[in-house]
Parts: structure tokens; sequence; C-alpha cells
């Protein structure tokens, strides 16, 4: 164990990187959690003994945003040893095993041993399987997330795996078949990080396939149900959920809504009906809009979002202008745009038709900008209200936070007045830059226990 400028022993310091979705994050908290207060989560721009870079591969921009982390990890820290996971981990533990300073590779479904790697190559000793870092509760779930990586909302994993079979997705290949967290043990989990922080983001690959694989068979809307039945003070952020399975009923039930955050992600991918059958998507066009709709009404002031594919093979201008008039049809906040990148082992890596990629480049680009229009737009209709805000960062004598509309908050913060980082603040809304909000303290904190 390295020596601290005092001459004391100190912790060996840990660097923590997730790329990519909301279980990637999960992941990653989890891994915090497991090493507990045995290692010292590196800040930014802090040196590391050890770095842990938690990987895509959902695209191929995904895969070189991979491998740029851990470059950028070996050149800021010379001598680490670097961990590779996650998912591109899983599928191509050769390329990424080869890169400079990787010690280990460890695949999305060995999350669960990423703690015990990392004490090994900082010299600890094995964890006790009595203690956090040696607990499991289900396999390849690890601890709750107590300790997160670097942010203050922590990001629960809930669910894992999927069998639905999209024509152009790996995400499936590398995390295996669904898989749902025990009810009791979830609601449990739900119930201690409550206690802990003002905002738990409940997560999965496939979210509401919750349930389905247990016995008795449960559903994402009784885990709420029980979670807020039993005092749960924490507000809840549901991940991306498929447009045909959000639970509805939810959304306007007086006893579980206002534990909801008002924010929706469903993935769209396309608006022309061929192109969704093409992807094996389970929707239609109109099964989307009417998900979109029912979503905005029983829900007041949603921020709704989505992710769109442009560039899929064989997609014309009028598939590509059925997406745009879509989305111009719906109340979307804001869209994630990808183009399209054929991926190893999956049905539309091999389909032919090609689109140029200039033209998905310029589908893309239209696609961002109509993204960027309505984020504005949606900003605007926040303009004097008071947002409920949790505090993220503290520095330089500002605050930022997120909001329970998803929107980002910036203010002048006010220590005396509770403005600490996980802390909830009440802002009033008075301008915004076109991404984020600017406001003024609106009053004290919104009471929770943690």
């Amino acid at each position: 164990m390295a020596a601290s400028s005092d001459g004391a022993p100190r912790r060996p310091r840990v660097a923590l990187v997730a790329l990519g979705c909301r279980v990637s994050r999960a992941d990653v908290d989890a891994v915090a959690s497991a090493l507990g207060d045995r290692v010292e989560l590196a800040r930014d721009e802090e040196p590391a003994d050890v770095v842990v870079v938690s990987g895509c591969t959902i695209t191929g921009d995904a895969d070189a945003a991979a491998r740029r982390a851990i470059r950028r990890a070996a050149r800021a820290n010379p001598g680490a040893r670097i961990v590779a996971a996650g998912c591109y981990a899983e599928l191509r533990p050769e390329v990424l095993g080869a890169l400079p300073g990787v010690a280990a590779v460890l695949g999305a479904r060995e999350h669960a041993e990423v703690a015990g790697t990392v004490l090994r190559l900082a010299g600890l000793p094995a964890a006790d399987p009595g203690s956090a870092a040696g607990a499991s509760r289900g396999a390849g779930w690890g601890p709750p997330p107590l300790v997160l990586a670097r942010h203050t909302r922590p990001f629960l994993k809930i669910q894992d795996g999927c069998d639905a079979r999209c024509s152009y997705c790996v995400v499936p290949l590398a995390r295996g078949p669904a898989r749902s967290l025990a009810f009791d043990e979830a609601l449990g989990r739900l119930s201690l990080l409550g206690a802990r922080h003002a905002e738990i983001v409940v997560a999965g690959v496939h979210l509401g396939a919750y349930g389905r694989d247990l016995s008795p068979r449960r559903t994402l809307a009784d885990l709420i149900r029980a979670a807020v039945g039993g005092g749960l003070r924490a507000r809840l952020r549901l991940s991306s959920l498929e447009p045909l399975e959000v639970p509805l009923d939810l959304l306007d039930d007086p006893a579980v809504a206002p534990a909801l955050c008002p924010h929706l992600h469903l993935p769209l991918q396309s608006g022309s009906d061929r192109i969704l059958a093409a992807m094996r998507r389970p929707y239609r066009a109109d099964g989307y809009r009417r998900a979109a709709l029912e979503g905005a009404a029983r829900l007041p002031g949603l921020c709704l979002g989505a992710d769109v594919v442009t560039g899929f093979p064989g997609e014309t201008d009028d598939d590509h202008r059925a997406t745009l008039s879509l989305i111009e049809a719906l109340p979307l906040a804001y869209l994630h745009v990808f183009r399209f990148s054929p991926r190893p082992g999956t049905e539309a890596a091999a389909l032919p038709s090609a689109v140029p990629g200039a033209v998905a480049r310029a589908r893309a680009a239209e696609l961002v900008a109509l993204s960027e229009r309505r984020w504005r737009a949606f900003l605007d209709g926040l303009l004097g209200k008071e947002l409920e805000v949790v505090v993220e960062r503290v520095e330089g004598g500002r605050a930022r936070g997120t909001a329970r509309e998803y929107a980002t908050v910036r203010w002048r913060a006010d220590p005396a007045a509770g403005d600490v980082r996980g802390a909830l603040a009440r802002v009033r809304v008075t301008g915004h830059d076109g991404d984020a909000c600017e406001g003024v303290r609106a009053g004290r904190p919104t009471p929770h226990a943690g």
C-alpha cells in the first residue's frame, strides 16, 4: 500500500468509468459499493492505481469510445492496472485485452466479479463473503449501490438481459436472457436507497419485462406500488421503457404518481412501419403514437424522450420523412439519434441496400437539429416554474442539479439554505441557454431522510 503525503499508508485509489446506458452506470455503482471503504474512489483528474472502464457496444461509435477511454486512462495513469468491463468486453475481449494497461477483461455477464478483481490488482486480500464486496444477493447482481461512483442519484438495476430479438441489436448477445432481481430483494433495495438518497433511477436492459421470470409472476407496476405503499420517500425515475410496456395506470394513480418523475424515455427507432417491421420492433407507428400521447395525457408536464436510428438498411427518403412526420406530431422533448451501425451476429448486419454514409449523416443531422429545437421549446415551457432539483455539484459558488423533469438546472449556491450534494432544492427557472436552465432559490429545501 502506497504512503500518503504525511507518510501514513493510503488506500489504493480506484477510478470508475461508465460509458453507455444506465445499466452500465448501475453496474459501476454496484462495483463502488462492493469495494466500500477498502479503496478510495478517484475524483475527476485524480491519478488512480486501478481504473475500471465499463464499455458499451450498441454501435461502432460506442466501441471506439470504449477504446479511447481505455487509452486515455493508460496515458493519464502510467502504471495503473486497467479493468475492461461491460458489453463490449463481453463480445470482444481479445480487442480490449490487447490495449495498453489492460490487466483484466470481464464481460457484462461477469460484472459481479469486477470488485474482487480490482481488490486483487490493488494488492488487497479478497473480500470476506459476508462483507459488501463479497455479498451475493442473487447471481450476478452484486450489492445494492450504497456507494456511488461520482454522482448523487443511484442507478438501481432490477432487470438484466433481453429475450427480444430486434434485428439490429447486439445487447441480447452481450447481456444474455432476461432475468429479474427477486421481488423482495428489489423492494428492500429501493427502501434502503430511499432512506439515503433523494432520487433513485430504476434501470434495466428490458425494464418493462421485470418480473415475468419470477414465481409468482410480478410486474414493474407491482414493484413500484409496493415500494411507494411501503413509505418510500425518494422520488423514482424510470429508465427506458418499450412503448407498449409503459405502466400507464401508475401515471395517474394519486397514490403513486407523486413519487414518479415526469420523465419517460420510449425508444422509437423509426416512424416508418416498413422499417419497424424490418427491425423486428413489436409495434408500428400508430402504436407508438398512442403510447406517447397517452403517457403525456396522464402525466402533466411530462418530459418525453426517444431513441431514433437513421440509415437502417433499405431506409428511403420516404421512410425518413415518415420518421420526421411522426416526431413532429408528438410532444417529444428530445431525441437520442444514432446512425445505423452493423453489429456482428445480428440479422441486420447482413441486410442488403446499405444507406450511403453521407445520406445517413445528413438524416442524422436533420434529426439532431429537430431534437435541439424541441429541447429549447421544452425549456421555454419551464420558464417561471419552481422545480424540485437534486443538487449534484456545488463548485465556485454555483450549484447544479437535475430536476424531476430531467432538465439540468444551475443557480447561485447557498450552503446555509441546504445547497449540498444529494439534497433537494426548489429553484425557480429564470432563463436557459438551450441546454440547461438558470434559476434562483425559491425556498427551503424539500425535507428528505438521508
